[in-house]
Parts: structure tokens; C-alpha cells; sequence
């Protein structure tokens, strides 16, 4: 009885993260906006559409910068977001 418990809720945890890749989206551009010392961005991609995220100095991941506050407009970037949060925001080049 135990181990079939503890498979499923194994089945769930997997689940649950599952949903959380899926849910989650990327947009790749160019910084148009900075607000509130890195916290947070609007990215603009070829495409037109625009994206506003806020980047968290606990939950976001910064790859090809220090800090958000490095943060700049002209800045090539890929945001990975859910929410209206950014979960990853790399830098790409910067203007």
C-alpha cells in the first residue's frame, strides 16, 4: 500500500512540474524599457509583440550580466516568463 502511494504521488510532483514547462513562455528581442533599477523590463521581438516582465533578485536566473541592475535599453535579450515574472533573462549583446 505504501509504495503504491508513494508512486502516485510521485506521478503528480512530475505532473505538476510538468504544467509548469508548458504554461511558461519565451520571447526573444530587444529591451525597449527599464523601470525601477532592473526590476523590470518590456522586451520588444521582430515580430511586434511586446512583453513586460518583472525580474525577481531571488527567482529570476541572469545569464550575461551580474544584476538586474545592468539591465540596459538597446540590450539583445531571451526571457523566459510565466506570469508576467521572468524565470531566466539572458543577454545576448548589448546596443
Amino acid at each position: 500500500m505504501f509504495n503504491r502511494a508513494l508512486s502516485f504521488l510521485g506521478l503528480i510532483l512530475m505532473s505538476l512540474s510538468l504544467t509548469g514547462l508548458v504554461f511558461a513562455d519565451e520571447v526573444k528581442g530587444k529591451i525597449t524599457k527599464v523601470g525601477d533599477e532592473g526590476r523590470e523590463i518590456t522586451v520588444s521581438s521582430k515580430g511586434g509583440k511586446e512583453v513586460t516582465v518583472k525580474i525577481s533578485g531571488s527567482r529570476t536566473s541572469l545569464e550575461g550580466v551580474k544584476s538586474r541592475s545592468e539591465l540596459k535599453k538597446g540590450q539583445s535579450v531571451t526571457v523566459d516568463h510565466e506570469g508576467g515574472e521572468a524565470k531566466k533573462v539572458k543577454v545576448t549583446a548589448t546596443k
